[in-house]
């Protein structure tokens, strides 16, 4: 089986409800920049030199010159790629693959991926500040698992979180906040605690999520709904709504704040915010 023959469970349904919609409003003043096949999520090289994005369709790594706005080289990495995360130091990716039931690390010098298979079907990955704990959304068993760089030990799993997809961990790591696909919310968690301490209502969809460099601001992309919702932390409240066409599913912050990243998984690109 090839990677554009995978399904993508479980929200096939929703690429027909996309079209359906027909949504087509772009960000105002945004430019786009081509991926491989139907991006799924983003993340930003800790120098904000580097763009980088898991393919779905394809089952690589695309990594996007900035500069340049072009893909300078691909990675092939797993079939079905999911949510993806840099190493703090540079050096490594993290990319989740639900359907392979895999976390995966990339060296970013030699393009070489470690697989590492855990029987859970990851779906969003975050990295702590330091680099040495990966926190990994198990949207089909409701919980959080805290676990290191190859899903070796299991430090934590936090539970009561209602299918959660994409994942940010604040920069003091104090704070967990994870997207519940299907219950239109964003959770707050006390990682030390290991419980939810807050909810968000956002709007439909929240998928994809991105704390700002301050952590004052996290941005929930909409999947397929076409926006992205910026919600204050400090009030724990959405304070305003960015359109964004095609599919937005995920959403990196670059590491000085002035810029939002958001793939377009019906359009094979990514959207660059002035912020």
């Amino acid at each position: 089986m090839v990677a554009s023959d995978i399904a993508d469970a479980p929200l096939d349904r929703l690429i027909a409800l996309a079209q359906e919609k027909g949504l087509r409003v772009s960000a105002v003043g945004a430019k786009r920049i081509p991926t491989g096949k139907s991006p799924h999520s983003v993340a930003v090289s800790p120098d904000g030199t580097r763009v980088y994005t898991t393919d779905f369709k394809s089952g690589t790594v695309s990594v996007i010159d900035i500069a340049r706005a072009a893909v300078v080289k691909t990675i092939q990495a797993v079939e079905g790629p999911y949510g993806l995360a840099a190493n703090p130091d540079g050096r490594a990716l993290h990319v989740a693959a639900p359907d392979s039931e895999m976390l995966v690390r990339i060296d970013l010098v030699s393009g070489i991926p470690t697989h590492s298979g855990f029987g859970h079907a990851p779906y969003g990955v975050a990295v702590s500040p330091d680099g040495a704990r990966v926190y990994l959304t198990l949207a089909l068993e409701d919980s959080v698992l805290i676990t290191d760089q190859f899903a070796k030990p299991k430090f934590a799993e936090i539970h009561g979180i209602a299918f959660p997809t994409g994942v940010a961990v604040a920069p003091d790591e104090n704070l967990l906040y994870s997207a519940n696909y299907f219950a239109d919310t964003v959770s707050i968690v006390d990682i030390a605690g290991e419980k939810v301490i807050a909810t968000v209502p956002v709007s439909q969809g929240p998928y994809g999520v991105a704390l700002s460099p301050a952590g004052d601001r996290l941005y929930v992309a909409h999947f397929p709904f076409d926006s992205v919702s910026v919600i204050d932390t400090t009030d724990r409240t959405v304070t305003r709504t960015i359109p964004v066409a095609d599919g937005p599913r995920g959403v990196a912050v670059s590491p000085d704040g002035t810029r939002l990243y958001v793939t377009n998984f019906f359009a094979d690109t990514v959207t660059v915010i002035e912020l």
